[in-house]
Protein backbone atom coordinates (compact mmCIF):
# COMPACT_ATOMS: atom_id res chain seq x y z
CA UNK A 1 0.00 0.00 0.00
CA UNK A 2 1.43 3.54 -0.76
CA UNK A 3 2.15 6.31 1.41
CA UNK A 4 -1.00 8.19 0.06
CA UNK A 5 -3.10 5.58 0.31
CA UNK A 6 -2.46 5.15 4.12
CA UNK A 7 -2.62 8.73 4.72
CA UNK A 8 -6.24 8.50 3.47
CA UNK A 9 -7.20 5.63 5.29
CA UNK A 10 -5.68 6.63 8.64
CA UNK A 11 -7.19 10.79 7.64
CA UNK A 12 -10.77 8.71 7.60
CA UNK A 13 -11.10 7.04 10.92
CA UNK A 14 -9.81 9.75 12.48
CA UNK A 15 -12.35 11.95 10.81
CA UNK A 16 -14.84 9.85 12.21
CA UNK A 17 -13.52 10.05 15.25
CA UNK A 18 -11.25 6.49 17.35
CA UNK A 19 -13.96 5.39 19.45
CA UNK A 20 -12.97 1.44 19.42
CA UNK A 21 -10.37 -1.04 19.93
CA UNK A 22 -10.28 -2.08 16.51
CA UNK A 23 -9.77 1.42 15.27
CA UNK A 24 -7.00 1.94 17.78
CA UNK A 25 -5.13 -1.23 16.10
CA UNK A 26 -5.91 0.04 12.71
CA UNK A 27 -4.27 3.07 13.71
CA UNK A 28 -1.51 2.04 15.14
CA UNK A 29 -0.56 -0.28 11.94
CA UNK A 30 -1.01 2.33 9.44
CA UNK A 31 1.31 4.14 11.73
CA UNK A 32 3.83 1.95 12.18
CA UNK A 33 3.64 1.38 8.29
CA UNK A 34 4.65 5.01 7.90
CA UNK A 35 7.36 5.06 10.28
CA UNK A 36 9.17 1.91 9.06
CA UNK A 37 8.65 3.20 5.22
CA UNK A 38 10.01 6.26 5.78
CA UNK A 39 12.79 4.78 8.41
CA UNK A 40 11.32 7.36 11.03
CA UNK A 41 12.31 4.82 14.36
CA UNK A 42 14.92 6.68 15.91
CA UNK A 43 12.67 9.84 15.99
CA UNK A 44 9.55 7.87 16.88
CA UNK A 45 11.01 5.52 19.39
CA UNK A 46 8.12 5.18 21.94
CA UNK A 47 5.66 5.40 19.08
CA UNK A 48 7.03 3.05 17.80
CA UNK A 49 7.07 0.67 20.42
CA UNK A 50 3.81 1.14 21.32
CA UNK A 51 2.78 0.45 18.03
CA UNK A 52 4.52 -3.05 18.48
CA UNK A 53 2.82 -3.69 21.74
CA UNK A 54 -0.79 -3.54 20.11
CA UNK A 55 0.67 -5.72 17.42
CA UNK A 56 2.49 -8.92 18.43
CA UNK A 57 1.54 -11.56 21.09
CA UNK A 58 4.40 -10.97 23.24
CA UNK A 59 7.38 -8.34 23.02
CA UNK A 60 11.20 -8.51 23.67
CA UNK A 61 12.46 -6.09 21.37
CA UNK A 62 14.86 -2.89 21.87
CA UNK A 63 11.94 -1.14 23.92
CA UNK A 64 10.48 -3.64 25.46
CA UNK A 65 14.00 -4.78 26.96
CA UNK A 66 14.58 -0.77 28.03
CA UNK A 67 11.03 -0.43 29.98
CA UNK A 68 11.77 -3.68 31.91
CA UNK A 69 15.12 -2.57 33.01
CA UNK A 70 13.60 -0.04 34.26
CA UNK A 71 10.94 -1.99 36.48
CA UNK A 72 13.74 -4.30 37.50
CA UNK A 73 15.63 -1.62 38.97
CA UNK A 74 12.99 -0.45 40.77
CA UNK A 75 11.65 -4.35 41.66
CA UNK A 76 14.22 -4.83 44.32
CA UNK A 77 13.38 -1.75 46.29
CA UNK A 78 9.73 -2.22 46.11
CA UNK A 79 9.59 -5.24 47.40
CA UNK A 80 11.81 -4.22 50.44
CA UNK A 81 9.09 -2.16 50.87
CA UNK A 82 10.73 0.84 49.73
CA UNK A 83 7.48 3.23 48.96
CA UNK A 84 6.80 4.41 45.17
CA UNK A 85 7.35 8.25 45.30
CA UNK A 86 10.86 7.24 47.60
CA UNK A 87 12.86 5.60 44.77
CA UNK A 88 15.46 7.05 43.51
CA UNK A 89 14.66 10.15 41.95
CA UNK A 90 15.98 9.29 38.33
CA UNK A 91 14.02 6.08 38.71
CA UNK A 92 10.91 7.21 40.30
CA UNK A 93 10.89 9.85 37.13
CA UNK A 94 11.26 7.06 34.75
CA UNK A 95 8.75 4.78 36.07
CA UNK A 96 6.17 7.60 36.81
CA UNK A 97 6.71 8.22 32.78
CA UNK A 98 6.44 4.70 31.16
CA UNK A 99 3.50 3.91 33.88
CA UNK A 100 1.43 7.00 32.23
CA UNK A 101 2.80 6.19 28.89
CA UNK A 102 4.11 9.83 28.71
CA UNK A 103 6.20 9.62 25.79
CA UNK A 104 3.89 7.72 23.63
CA UNK A 105 1.52 10.64 24.75
CA UNK A 106 4.09 13.16 23.79
CA UNK A 107 5.07 11.49 20.33
CA UNK A 108 1.48 10.36 18.63
CA UNK A 109 0.48 14.35 18.28
CA UNK A 110 3.40 15.49 16.55
CA UNK A 111 3.60 12.50 14.29
CA UNK A 112 -0.36 13.08 13.19
CA UNK A 113 0.92 16.70 12.49
CA UNK A 114 3.92 16.24 10.53
CA UNK A 115 2.52 13.76 8.30
CA UNK A 116 -1.32 16.04 7.80
CA UNK A 117 -3.23 13.62 9.53
CA UNK A 118 -6.30 14.81 12.14
CA UNK A 119 -5.81 15.25 15.66
CA UNK A 120 -7.00 13.07 18.36
CA UNK A 121 -9.01 16.20 19.46
CA UNK A 122 -10.53 16.43 16.70
CA UNK A 123 -13.85 15.21 18.39
CA UNK A 124 -12.97 15.46 21.90
CA UNK A 125 -10.72 17.31 23.73
CA UNK A 126 -9.95 14.44 26.48
CA UNK A 127 -9.28 12.24 23.54
CA UNK A 128 -6.01 11.30 24.82
CA UNK A 129 -7.59 10.17 27.82
CA UNK A 130 -9.99 8.21 26.11
CA UNK A 131 -7.87 6.97 23.80
CA UNK A 132 -5.23 5.30 26.44
CA UNK A 133 -8.71 3.36 27.81
CA UNK A 134 -8.78 2.12 24.33
CA UNK A 135 -5.00 1.66 23.87
CA UNK A 136 -4.80 -0.55 27.25
CA UNK A 137 -7.37 -3.01 26.27
CA UNK A 138 -5.88 -3.35 23.25
CA UNK A 139 -2.44 -4.50 24.88
CA UNK A 140 -4.06 -6.28 28.24
CA UNK A 141 -2.25 -9.29 28.49
CA UNK A 142 0.53 -9.18 25.77
CA UNK A 143 3.20 -9.67 27.97
CA UNK A 144 6.59 -7.65 27.79
CA UNK A 145 9.14 -10.48 28.36
CA UNK A 146 12.53 -10.70 29.47
CA UNK A 147 15.06 -12.86 27.95
CA UNK A 148 17.84 -14.35 30.03
CA UNK A 149 21.04 -16.12 29.20
CA UNK A 150 21.92 -19.14 31.89
CA UNK A 151 25.10 -18.22 33.72
CA UNK A 152 28.19 -20.12 32.38
CA UNK A 153 29.80 -22.77 35.07
CA UNK A 154 31.32 -20.82 37.83
CA UNK A 155 29.93 -17.67 37.11
CA UNK A 156 27.59 -15.62 38.79
CA UNK A 157 24.25 -15.38 37.94
CA UNK A 158 23.28 -11.93 36.80
CA UNK A 159 19.75 -12.55 35.12
CA UNK A 160 17.49 -9.62 35.72
CA UNK A 161 15.17 -10.37 38.96
CA UNK A 162 11.59 -10.02 36.98
CA UNK A 163 10.19 -12.08 34.09
CA UNK A 164 7.57 -10.18 32.60
CA UNK A 165 5.52 -7.08 32.77
CA UNK A 166 1.67 -7.18 31.71
CA UNK A 167 -1.03 -4.35 31.73
CA UNK A 168 -4.38 -5.34 32.39
CA UNK A 169 -7.16 -2.69 31.74
CA UNK A 170 -9.62 -2.02 35.13
CA UNK A 171 -13.37 0.18 34.73
CA UNK A 172 -15.15 1.69 37.74
CA UNK A 173 -18.47 0.37 38.04
CA UNK A 174 -20.61 3.31 37.65
CA UNK A 175 -19.26 6.54 36.25
CA UNK A 176 -18.51 9.45 38.45
CA UNK A 177 -19.92 12.77 38.76
CA UNK A 178 -17.91 15.76 38.71
CA UNK A 179 -18.65 19.64 38.44
CA UNK A 180 -21.97 18.43 37.17
CA UNK A 181 -20.61 15.87 34.44
CA UNK A 182 -20.57 12.20 33.94
CA UNK A 183 -17.10 10.25 34.22
CA UNK A 184 -15.51 7.29 33.48
CA UNK A 185 -12.99 6.54 35.91
CA UNK A 186 -10.48 3.37 35.26
CA UNK A 187 -7.27 1.94 35.86
CA UNK A 188 -4.11 0.64 34.22
CA UNK A 189 -2.80 -1.82 36.16
CA UNK A 190 0.98 -2.65 35.17
CA UNK A 191 1.55 -6.23 37.15
CA UNK A 192 4.93 -7.29 37.60
CA UNK A 193 6.43 -10.72 38.14
CA UNK A 194 9.54 -11.61 39.37
CA UNK A 195 11.46 -15.34 38.60
CA UNK A 196 9.91 -16.74 41.23
CA UNK A 197 6.19 -15.42 39.83
CA UNK A 198 4.68 -13.49 42.48
CA UNK A 199 3.43 -10.34 41.26
CA UNK A 200 3.74 -7.34 42.32
CA UNK A 201 1.48 -4.17 40.61
CA UNK A 202 1.80 -0.64 40.10
CA UNK A 203 -1.31 1.17 38.79
CA UNK A 204 -2.32 4.51 37.05
CA UNK A 205 -6.15 5.86 37.38
CA UNK A 206 -7.34 8.38 34.70
CA UNK A 207 -10.63 8.95 33.65
CA UNK A 208 -12.68 10.78 30.51
CA UNK A 209 -16.38 12.48 30.52
CA UNK A 210 -18.64 10.68 29.01
CA UNK A 211 -20.80 13.09 27.50
CA UNK A 212 -18.59 15.66 26.08
CA UNK A 213 -21.06 18.37 24.50
CA UNK A 214 -19.20 20.47 27.32
CA UNK A 215 -15.88 21.11 27.88
CA UNK A 216 -14.40 18.06 29.78
CA UNK A 217 -11.57 17.63 32.17
CA UNK A 218 -8.63 15.69 31.44
CA UNK A 219 -7.05 14.04 33.70
CA UNK A 220 -5.32 11.71 31.89
CA UNK A 221 -2.18 12.38 33.48
CA UNK A 222 -3.38 10.02 36.33
CA UNK A 223 -2.67 9.32 40.01
CA UNK A 224 -0.31 6.96 40.21
CA UNK A 225 0.16 4.20 43.09
CA UNK A 226 1.37 0.92 43.95
CA UNK A 227 -0.49 -1.75 45.36
CA UNK A 228 2.09 -4.80 46.64
CA UNK A 229 5.75 -5.43 45.77
CA UNK A 230 6.25 -8.44 44.29
CA UNK A 231 8.16 -10.60 46.90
Amino acid sequence: MSTPAILRKLTAELEKGVTTEVQVVYLLAGIRKLIERDERGVDYAALNFHCDWALHAHLDRAGARAILKQFDAAHALLKGQVALHDLPTGLRREIDRISKMTSFREQLPPFLDEYGLPPLTLHRPDAWAHFLHLYARVIEDIPLVVKTKLPKEGEPDSSPNISRVMVQFEAALKPVEHAGRQNTLYKVRWLIYDRNDQQGEIFVINSFELDTASQPKDTSNGKTGVKQAAG
